[in-house]
């Protein structure tokens, strides 16, 4: 029996999504956006929403528990919590209470989640590493922040976290649409540590 996977590695659009999202939050704390920029990151977050949860689902088709499971996190928390968060507190009027404390602790802890898988990505590429790491930095930075455990400075820090997995990101996909297209991928630098 064929053992090949129905459906082809669906990594690239789904990292790209990512990095997308991390370009958007590091431009808006950057200042770079104008007034509305919550509202539009959000309405960006709920459309990638079923990207992130279709891709996640054909890489559990594929047997990829790990990329599965990682991309479902980040549907549901940076495409379905945070979109909706965002879109709701930029429509509602000021007189109703909202609470952004909840999204805060989701991003705490798809943060912590992010930083506890580096050990695991030292066996992977240094490029792996950087994603997690930095990625785990800005998303726990601006949960910090968010649930009202740091001041909001910390943000910039997150920000600058988040550019630095966007552009790994990008790099790893472009790397990875040319292997498809028959060329050299682009190296990813050697395991900081090894299997015995």
């Amino acid at each position: 029996m064929d053992n090949k996977p129905i459906f082809g590695d669906p990594s690239p659009v789904l990292t790209t999504i990512f990095a997308t999202l991390c370009f958007c939050f590091w431009a808006n704390t950057m200042g770079y956006f104008t007034e509305g920029a919550t509202l539009a990151i959000g309405v960006l977050q709920l459309g990638v929403f079923v990207s992130y949860t279709c891709g996640g689902l054909i890489l559990l088709r594929n047997g990829n528990a790990f990329g599965g499971n990682m991309f479902m996190v980040f549907a549901t928390v940076f495409g379905g919590i945070a979109g909706l968060t965002h879109v709701i507190m930029s429509v509602l009027p000021a007189t109703i209470p909202f609470c952004y404390q909840v999204c805060g602790l989701s991003f705490i802890v798809a943060g912590f989640l992010l930083l506890c898988m580096v050990p695991g990505m030292c066996y992977s590429s240094i490029a792996d590493v950087i994603s997690f790491l930095s990625g785990g930095l800005g998303v726990l930075a601006y949960g910090l922040t968010g649930f009202g455990l740091a001041p909001a400075s910390l943000n910039v820090f997150g920000a600058w976290m988040l550019f630095i997995d966007g552009a790994v990101g990008m790099y790893t996909v472009i790397g990875q649409m040319n292997g498809f297209l028959g060329l050299k991928p682009f190296p990813l630098g050697k395991p900081l540590l090894t299997r015995k």
